[in-house]
């Protein structure tokens, strides 16, 4: 997965928006897959016979089919109280959890809904593993993605940074990471 897909011609000390074509100067907060990645691996029959929107995808792999929503999993940023660094990421759900959050995708009280469990779908730039870290998905008003949350009793560094924050120099190390 190339990371770097949502940012053009991106450097540290500035980048312009892959999304709003403006140029922007200090670090990204916000770094993201356009799809899980089994989708990047699945075959041209299986991608034309599944669906990818922007927020959701359903794909079918080996006679299976499996149900993907997109979520912005959040870490305090340190140095800036009230900021966060954002991984936008996709998480399978179970076909129940998907048809409820589908239902009430519109729905302005889909905030209050009970968190529904997930499983960490990419493959982030980090020395551990993060595909299939558990997670449980908190809806947000209409508009706003869902925020992920990494199961806490999970021993990785991702889960730690969730957990604890991290400083513009870790902000500044995961812009390398990603932009090369």
């Amino acid at each position: 997965m190339k990371w770097g897909k949502l940012m053009d011609d991106q450097r540290v000390n500035g980048w312009q928006c892959g999304s709003c074509g403006q140029q922007h100067q200090g670090l990204a907060t916000v770094f993201g897959a356009q799809a899980p990645d089994v989708w990047m691996h699945a075959t041209l029959a299986e991608r034309e016979a599944g669906e990818l929107t922007g927020d959701m995808c359903v794909l079918e792999v080996g006679g299976e089919r499996h149900y993907f929503l997109r979520g912005h999993i959040d870490i305090p940023l340190l140095d800036s109280p009230g900021e966060v660094f954002s991984w936008s990421v996709w998480v399978s759900l179970s076909q129940e959890s998907a048809q409820k959050i589908a239902d009430h995708w519109d729905d302005p009280a889909r905030a209050s809904m009970p968190p529904v469990f997930g499983w960490l779908c990419n493959e982030l730039p980090y020395d551990l593993p993060t595909t299939s870290i558990a997670t449980h998905v908190h809806n947000r008003e209409p508009g706003a993605v869902p925020y992920i949350e990494l199961d806490p009793s999970v021993d990785h560094p991702l889960v730690r940074e969730q957990a604890t924050g991290i400083p513009l120099h870790r902000l500044a190390e995961i812009n390398k990471a990603v932009m090369g």
